[in-house]
């Protein structure tokens, strides 16, 4: 019987093409190759999250011993641990793919591995690997968030999972990101500065003028803004109350200082995206980002 099915197996085997099966195991050998490169690397990430967590915690205990009220909620709880998961998201990013691609070029080994592999399988195979390391990096972060959250109060939010997924997301996001910026930058160094340049100071100056001009557009086009969804998709507080879930007033309107009248002229500033905006918006940034990358690491010689 089992002579049978390994015949079967053999046969099917034999009618996928070739070019396949060396694509298939190019891009496995690639993939097993960068977790091996990059285990200094992921334990470097398991470190960064372990540290956040701790200095999170840290002053969490602090407020408390200093009577500060501990949160009325485990989902409450869990917001105080995510307000540094966009920096957190992005050292990941920029230590995978800040030389997922520049490495070749700063340290010209590209005449070693270009003739041997395509670019395309290269290319593939070191994105699903570095990707899988950023996210092991995030989920570290969370179970560790999750476990404090679950000791102190015995039970955890469902909403837990979406925030973890919208994290997850938004790595790719991110990393798609650096990479590109990796596609054509001539070195590491170079790529690293430029991706922090751009997430630190760019997009946030760039809410900053929608939000002092008072225009009313929802910026989709930052992708610093998408990383609010991480946290506001667990829940928010309304005038002490904590409610789970994203809100449904997803922006405020406020003042910038006195004015004639006592009353300053208005700004907007939007809270977090909806669910489709987020989920939409970030799919498109990943794809066009990616695919960007790829398009110039062909190119380039």
């Amino acid at each position: 019987m089992n002579v049978v099915k390994e015949e079967k197996l053999e046969s099917r085997m034999d009618k996928i093409p070739v070019g396949f099966k060396k694509s298939v195991t190019q891009v496995g050998a690639t993939v097993t190759f960068e977790f091996k490169r990059n285990l200094k690397n992921m334990f470097i990430s398991f470190g960064i999250a372990v540290g956040i967590y701790i200095l999170s915690l840290v002053i969490n205990l602090i407020q408390e011993g200093r009577g500060a009220e501990s949160p009325a909620s485990s989902g409450e709880y869990l917001t105080s641990y995510l307000g540094m998961m966009g920096f957190f998201i992005l050292i990941i990013a920029i230590m995978f793919a800040g030389n997922i691609i520049a490495l070749d070029y700063d340290k010209h080994t590209g005449n070693l591995i270009f003739p041997k592999i395509t670019k395309g399988r290269l290319f593939l195979g070191r994105v699903i690997a570095r990707y899988l390391l950023s996210v092991l990096a995030v989920l570290v972060y969370y179970v560790l968030v999750g476990a404090t959250a679950l000791i102190k109060y015995g039970d955890l939010p469902i909403e837990i999972l979406a925030s973890l997924g919208w994290a997850i997301l938004y790595t790719f996001a991110v990393f798609a990101l650096v990479a590109f910026f990796s596609s054509f930058l001539k070195k590491t160094s170079t790529t690293i500065v430029v991706s922090l340049v751009m997430m630190l100071m760019v997009f946030n100056l760039g809410t900053t003028i929608l939000m002092m001009t008072g225009v009313t557009w929802e910026p989709l086009f930052i992708l610093t803004y998408y990383a609010n969804i991480i946290s506001y998709s667990i829940g928010y507080s309304v005038a002490g109350v904590f409610v789970s879930g994203l809100p449904t007033e997803r922006f405020l309107e406020g003042s910038i200082g006195p004015g004639v009248g006592g009353d300053g002229p208005t700004f907007m500033r939007w809270i977090t995206p909806d669910i489709t905006g987020a989920l939409i918006g970030m799919i498109i940034y990943s794809v066009v980002l990616i695919v960007a990358a790829y398009f110039f690491f062909r190119r380039r010689q």
